[in-house]
């Protein structure tokens, strides 16, 4: 008989036994003697993160499955699943029961209209489980993390609650382009604090990104002062910061590649060069500096002047998400991308 409660501090140490356990390993992004403080991060069911654990007739856990929700405003729609059983728990329906009362919690309790998750594409028993309750195949990115000592592909499936409406409207019109002028690159600095605010403003950029209207200077600090690693650079016109770049290198299995969370130009400045200039910037600091194989990106699917620059520089589509990101009241996709060296 299986029971199902939250997990807590108290269960650190048998999560932990079982994230270390080799084939549990293998398909998840964990590495080698996790330590009991990195354990503790599934351990407290959160308002944005629920834990439950899967626990035998004797009290023992056999394994944890969780829900998290985005933390981003316009991808507040969409949670994203977690599951590992125990080695010695296996063929016992433990999985189907933990990931049945989530869905019970996503559908019923937190109105979530999607959910998401990412399995290895050799992992063929989740992946047949996660289709059996409606889960589909939205993306495979190709050399996505290491496993066994090689680069694996992984899948990134989905699962829409039917009411979901997508997003049909066009993208706000671009203003007449402005005269040509000169530009610079450089480092972002904190003292851009408030030019980065105005291009976020920007009817078009917010549009293409996640940020929401009426953005502040206080929400943009992880911007010009990254505490991730993230390589900033911005175009410089006339002293003025018109567009930036954001790299920020993968960790532990991922160590090979890197996310372009931002490619932004000011509304004013299109048709400049400027997004030409700092997507080649940070593909010489990914190529040529950090020595990278891969980096990969998300772009609105209506994106279209985008999704064109991307292809130049070598970037090929791995899926569309569908209903990714709130928009005009809606839900609209996005497309992944992804450049192999």
């Amino acid at each position: 008989m299986i029971s199902l409660r939250p997990a807590t501090r108290a269960d650190t140490q048998a999560i932990n036994r079982i994230y270390n356990q080799p084939s549990v390993r293998r398909f998840t992004d964990g590495l080698p003697f996790t330590s009991l403080t990195e354990s503790a991060r599934f351990c407290c069911s959160t308002e944005a993160r629920i834990s439950l654990l899967a626990c035998g007739t004797d009290g023992a856990v056999l394994g944890e499955a969780s829900l998290g929700r985005r933390s981003l405003a316009r991808l507040a729609h969409t949670g994203s699943l977690g599951l590992m059983v125990a080695e010695e728990a296996r063929r016992q329906g433990i999985a189907r029961t933990l990931l049945t009362a989530l869905l019970d919690m996503a559908d019923n309790w937190l109105n979530l209209k999607r959910l998401d998750l990412g399995v290895f594409v050799n992992n063929e028993a989740a992946i047949m489980l996660y289709k059996s309750i409606g889960f589909e195949i939205e993306a495979t990115p190709r050399h996505y993390a290491m496993q066994d000592g090689v680069l694996a592909d992984c899948h990134f499936m989905a699962r829409l609650r039917p009411s979901v409406a997508v997003d049909q409207s066009r993208p706000p019109p671009r203003p007449a382009p402005t005269a040509r002028k000169p530009f610079t690159l450089r480092a972002v600095e904190p003292e851009d604090i408030a030019a980065l605010a105005e291009i976020m403003n920007q009817p078009g950029v917010r549009h293409g990104t996640l940020v929401t209207p009426f953005v502040t200077e206080e929400s943009l600090k992880h911007i010009v002062q990254p505490e991730d690693g993230s390589h900033v650079i911005g175009a410089v016109v006339e002293g003025r910061l018109t567009g930036f770049a954001m790299l920020t290198p993968g960790k532990g299995r991922r160590l090979h590649s890197a996310y372009l969370p931002a490619l932004v130009v000011h509304d004013a400045y299109h048709g400049q060069g400027i997004g030409h200039a700092l997507l080649a910037a940070a593909l010489d600091i990914a190529d040529n500096w950090l020595g990278l194989a891969r980096v990969d990106l998300a772009v609105m699917a209506d994106n279209h002047h985008a999704i064109r620059l991307y292809e130049t520089f070598g970037f090929e589509a791995e899926g569309r998400i569908r209903g990714d990101v709130f928009c005009n009241g809606a839900y609209a996709d996005s497309l992944t991308m992804a450049r192999l060296r």
